[in-house]
């Protein structure tokens, strides 16, 4: 195998490939990116056994030439040890040459690195073939649903089912929910009636795949089994789907409400990192007071003080209610909807209570309070 080639788009095949190395591996061949030259472009592929990212450096962008001089060919070669050499080269150019199937050379003109190689098919045998159902949505959709939950999902292994998103597909939308118990995040988008899909992947790798969108339009995205495939421009991902049934979401979220405040979503943030400027917990705990004469924030601490604020309301409807919450699972659900305004529902003192933007119903935060001295 041999090639030379564009350095920029090199490195970012390179670096797309590189999600799907771990930091260590039982088997050393999946810390090495698999690299063949085909008629088509240079392919890349990389696992750490549970994700799985695959993609093309074509021959040729926007008729620009990328790859020239190559001979057909494959090898594995250590992926940490490339990606840096091919950061830190200077030329434009750069080509790659394997020697007696042992020794990768790297040249830029200029510099000269020397790495060993394995031959390819020592390499686990992938399959990124795509069955069951497959549909495809665009990439800003699937984007602005993962950022708008992800955060959520619980980032501790004790519960794994709750380290995951469920995605899922029926009545022409497309929801995702994630929750770790404590707080829900739900937003939908619509699709097309016929698709019925079902899939819970881990928040992080999903947050992680949809960062490569790039400028794709579409993504293409199966479910088979054990794992989803997503496809995307000239990257396919393929990441292990988390065994568990989740949580039945639908009846936790509350559908009367007996109180309601409307206020600046700003303000309330502001508002929110000040109070509670004082906490040393990372948790803080924040207490909310409203009655018809006005609304308070505020929060206190058995050794730092206390502080407190009053919000300049847009809309309070219901009689005196006191509620405190986790300072950071709201702040996170405010930012997540991005309106300029926030509704606040509550069923009562000690009920879960939801957040939601007044002009979009797609999405749906919860947030369960806490109980305080």
């Amino acid at each position: 195998m041999r090639f030379t080639i564009d350095k920029e788009q090199f490195l970012k095949g390179l670096l797309i490939a590189g999600r799907g190395i771990g930091a260590k591996n039982a088997n050393p061949l999946l810390l090495c990116f698999k690299m063949e030259m085909t008629n088509i472009g240079l392919e890349i592929t990389a696992s750490n056994g549970d994700v799985t990212v695959f993609t093309r450096v074509p021959l040729k962008l926007n008729e620009k030439e990328i790859i020239r001089n190559y001979s057909l060919g494959s090898s594995l070669i250590t992926a940490r040890s490339l990606t840096e050499i091919v950061r830190k080269m200077e030329g434009d150019e750069l080509s790659l040459d394997i020697i007696d199937e042992s020794v990768a050379k790297v040249d830029d003109g200029n510099t000269t690195f020397k790495l060993p190689c394995v031959a390819a098919d020592e390499y686990p045998d992938i399959d990124l073939e795509k069955t069951g159902t497959v549909f495809s949505i665009p990439c800003t959709d699937l984007t602005r649903i993962i950022e708008q939950t992800a955060f959520a999902a619980l980032d501790k292994d004790t519960r794994p089912i709750l380290t995951a998103i469920n995605l899922k597909a029926e009545g022409g939308l497309f929801t995702a929910t994630a929750t770790d118990s404590a707080r829900l995040s739900r937003k939908s988008v619509h699709i097309d009636e016929s698709v019925r899909f079902f899939a819970n992947v881990s928040a992080k790798t999903i947050n992680d795949i949809v960062k490569l969108f790039d400028n794709n339009y579409e993504v293409e995205i199966c479910s088979t089994g054990e794992k989803m495939i997503l496809s995307f421009g000239n990257t396919t991902v393929s990441t292990r789907l988390i065994a568990g049934d989740y949580p039945i979401s639908k009846s936790i979220v509350p559908q009367d409400f007996n109180y309601s405040l409307q206020v600046n979503a700003a303000q309330l943030l502001n508002s929110i990192d000040r109070v509670s400027v004082l906490s040393t917990d990372s948790a803080a705990v924040v207490k909310l007071l409203m009655t018809n004469d006005g609304v308070e924030i505020s929060s206190s601490g058995d050794q730092n003080g206390s502080g407190s604020e009053k919000l300049s309301i847009i809309l309070y409807t219901g009689e005196r209610l006191e509620i405190a919450f986790n300072a950071l699972y709201v702040s996170q659900a405010v930012r997540a909807l991005g309106s300029e305004d926030v509704v606040l529902k509550f069923v009562g003192e000690g009920k879960t209570f939801v957040i939601v933007d007044p002009k979009d119903d797609s999405i749906i935060e919860l947030v369960t309070p806490r109980r305080t001295r």
